[in-house]
């Protein structure tokens, strides 16, 4: 991946993190796969708009998805993205 490529998905990373449910999000998938049915209910929105964060997500390199049937399910999209969002939830905690 070339130096400019990087940077338009490192900056698209950044991006599907900043929003405070997306964060949410991630945090609610941290403890492992999850399908769309149990995550929009939990978030008192739009199904629409959870929709739409996911797929930001998904686009931005952050969560996977699988389908097993008609059911969505959703993870993070590796251990590496994982530590990335536990790290940065240390380093928050550590600040406060």
């Amino acid at each position: 991946m070339n130096k400019d490529r990087l940077d338009e998905w490192r900056i698209e990373f950044h991006k599907a993190l900043g929003n405070p449910v997306r964060l949410q999000i991630v945090d609610f998938l941290a403890d492992g796969e999850q399908c769309q049915c149990e995550i929009f209910p939990r978030f008192g929105l739009a199904q629409s708009t959870v929709s739409a964060y996911l797929t930001k997500m998904v686009k931005a390199g952050v969560l996977n998805y699988r389908k097993d049937g008609t059911r969505k399910l959703y993870s993070i999209a590796s251990p590496d993205i994982k530590s990335v969002i536990d790290n940065i939830k240390r380093i928050a905690k550590k600040r406060s």
